[in-house]
């Protein structure tokens, strides 16, 4: 598929490279390591100010309201350069469910500090037909949250988390919105595999507000709006990590000598490194029509659907295929901890479960094809 930025993002572009290089390097990454909670804030405020807080918020609540298409270069760089900083959780996905929220008075309050970045908002990574571990009580207005949600991205740094949870003893779930430190919420801050801050949150009675009314289309449409653009932007987050996997292996192959001769001009090495850029630039394409499945409705399409379920499936094979290939022809030092190529695997495969894994999408697939 061809698909071309404009030159306005392609500047953005250039421009969060250049931040990133500036205030995210490998030294930064190996010191936020050492704490639970830490994220990139510099970067994060960096990014605020460049505006791109604001991509995914409608112009009425000081956004830009741009299309998924828009936040590809964005995800690119941020899965190349593997920053840590909540713009999937808060930025994507939280803006996504307070934009599908059916309360206006509560857009207003808490989209705009979405905008500026002052204000986060951990949503979880919810994928189709999961049952949610946490159970919503009550009604009127009155809603208590019970259980846990393991995991959680960026729930430490949250002012407000967006959780799924069951309604009664029914299987339909709903989006519930509540404050980070209110009256009935632990948190145990964690890290995942590849170096996410996140956090497990227990749930006792916490007082919580759902997004759209329980049981109702539009709680479920709201859910269905979250996976959608978490799909997407998960695709292009790996392919930008396939890529910095792949320009690393392509450096080393032109520089790396054995026997008194580049192994770049090994034939095996270099058909090995043909069938990576086969695969990247088959899930780069893949990338593409996820976003444009969203901008067409995303879930409430048919056709939309099976793109993002397909994306999700065949970007996250070539995702891990690439970036195994990527350590392998690196040899020793891609298996060692202070090499980047290996923390591109290890984000891959975060961002393989994130919103399903491969196994759920299709089996979505084959209830598509059915019906």
């Amino acid at each position: 598929m061809n698909f071309e930025i404009s030159d306005e993002l392609r500047a953005v572009q250039d421009s969060l490279a250049r931040l990133l290089a500036d205030h995210y390097t490998a030294r930064h990454r190996q010191a936020l390591a050492a704490a639970p909670a830490a994220y990139a804030e510099q970067a994060w405020k960096e990014m605020a100010g460049l505006g791109l807080t604001g991509l995914q918020v409608p112009e009425e609540f000081g956004g830009f309201g741009t299309r998924a298409t828009d936040l590809l270069p964005v995800l690119h760089e941020l899965g190349g350069a593997l920053a840590p900083v909540p713009f999937l959780s808060s930025c994507v996905l939280g803006a996504a469910a307070l934009r599908a929220a059916g309360d206006e008075k509560l857009q207003r309050e808490l989209l705009p500090g979405v905008a500026a970045g002052t204000l986060q908002v951990a949503c979880a990574p919810v994928q189709a037909g999961e049952t949610a571990g946490v159970r919503a009580q009550g009604g009127a207005g009155h809603w208590r949250l019970q259980g846990v949600q393991a995991h959680l991205p960026y729930a430490a740094s949250a002012d407000w988390l967006v959780l799924p949870a069951r309604v009664g003893g029914a299987s339909d779930s709903a989006l519930f919105l509540l404050e980070a430190r209110s009256p009935g919420v632990r948190l145990r801050a964690h890290r995942l595999i590849d170096g996410t801050p996140a956090a497990d949150v227990q749930l006792e009675g916490a007082t919580a507000a759902p997004l759209c009314a329980p049981g109702s289309a539009e709680a479920k449409a709201a859910i269905d709006a979250v996976i959608a653009a978490g799909i997407a932007a998960a695709c292009a987050e790996m392919v930008g990590a396939m890529e910095a996997a792949f320009r690393l292996t392509v450096d080393y192959l032109k520089t790396r000598k054995q026997f008194g001769r580049l192994i770049g001009e090994n034939q095996a090495l270099r058909h090995r490194a043909a069938e990576t850029l086969a695969g990247l630039e088959m899930a780069r394409s893949l990338s593409i029509a996820a976003a444009v499945a969203v901008g067409r409705g995303g879930f409430g399409d048919p056709e939309a659907k099976a793109d993002l379920h397909r994306a999700k499936f065949l970007v996250a094979r070539n995702a891990r295929s690439v970036c195994q290939a990527a350590i392998q022809l690196h040899g020793g030092i891609g298996m060692t901890e202070e090499y980047a190529v290996g923390h591109y695997l290890r984000r891959v495969h975060v961002l393989d479960h994130w919103f399903g894994d491969s196994g759920s999408h299709v089996e979505q697939l084959a209830e598509l094809a059915a019906d």
